[in-house]
């Protein structure tokens, strides 16, 4: 290591190399921060996703990456673990990636694919998460159920009382 002769006596170069590194650091990030934004998630807006039992869904999680795709994960938790592990039968399955750029904006898409919903589903956590190295944006969101029923019903019971007052 080269040593500095200075009057005080000699110093080494390792700290002051490393000081000026940690200043060039920040300075490269506080400038960075204000033209790139973390990442934010777009959708789903919301909290609620409707569902139907047996029936197959997807989810969509767009996100705006914040200042490129290269570096910006998109990828969904259930129940806060990899959707790989809490449904190892492939039933549940995150799409691929699609990127799509619009002026200086990177927009990242990823989906969340149910080939059937099960009663199981509408008591997970679904959560979309985007992460760079200027932050992390999570959606937290689970689905509710949509009784298939509630519309047979209710045609039923509108025609029901149209044939009450055509005959009453």
């Amino acid at each position: 290591m080269q040593r500095i002769h200075t009057s005080s006596g000699p110093l080494s170069l390792g700290p002051v190399l490393t000081m000026a590194l940690v200043c060039s650091c920040c300075f490269l990030v506080s400038e960075t921060t204000a033209d790139d934004p973390s990442p934010k998630i777009l959708r789903p807006k919301s909290v609620k996703i409707k569902a139907s039992l047996g029936k197959p869904l997807v989810i969509p999680c767009k996100a705006d990456a914040g200042f490129g795709d290269d570096v910006t994960l998109v990828y969904w938790l259930v129940n806060r673990s990899f959707v790989e592990l809490a449904y190892p039968d492939g039933r549940v399955r995150m799409d691929q990636e699609e990127t799509d750029t619009k002026g200086n904006k990177t927009f990242i898409q990823r989906d969340l694919e149910f080939r059937h919903v099960t009663r199981d589903d509408f008591g997970a956590t679904y959560i979309c998460v985007v992460r760079n190295v200027m932050g992390i944006d999570r959606k937290e969101l689970r689905l509710k159920r949509v009784n298939q029923n509630c519309m047979k019903g209710r045609k039923w019971k509108e025609s029901g009382e149209k044939r009450r007052k055509k005959n009453g």
